[in-house]
């Protein structure tokens, strides 16, 4: 069995406010499977969550986005690592073929829920469908 493929996940909000209140509904606690990003749009850093523009760059694999400005940002974020011709999503390009995804969290905090557990399942399985 060979290894997983690395992927890299960010989970970013307009503001730290609203990554805190996601991040505990967003778990990838696969062993293996590396940590996430938290980011928000805010210039400052605020605990583990940094500003997008510190994200590296080339790397990110699925944008997990709370709010409309953030899923702007990442998907103009992900237009620019598109055009390096070093950057690829590779196999997950199938598994998870949207970049960007919008999970807006100042909707229902159930609805939001689920889809946070949701997503992180789906990025497990890809990640184990990827070895």
């Amino acid at each position: 069995m060979s290894m997983p493929q690395p992927i890299f996940v960010a989970l970013i909000g307009s503001t730290a406010e609203r990554v805190y209140r996601a991040k505990k509904f967003f778990r990838l606690s696969t062993p293996g499977l590396g940590p996430f990003y938290l980011a928000s749009l805010e210039s400052e850093q605020s605990g583990s969550i940094q500003p997008l523009v510190q994200l590296p760059k080339n790397q990110i694999t699925i944008w997990i986005t709370l709010d409309p400005e953030s899923f702007l940002a990442a998907s103009l974020q992900h237009q620019v690592d598109s055009l390096n011709p070093r950057y690829t999503r590779g196999f997950y390009d199938e598994l998870l073929p949207e970049p960007c995804v919008l999970v807006n969290i100042d909707q229902s905090p159930e609805e939001s829920k689920a889809l946070l557990a949701d997503l992180a399942q789906k990025i497990t399985s890809a990640w184990y469908a990827s070895s």
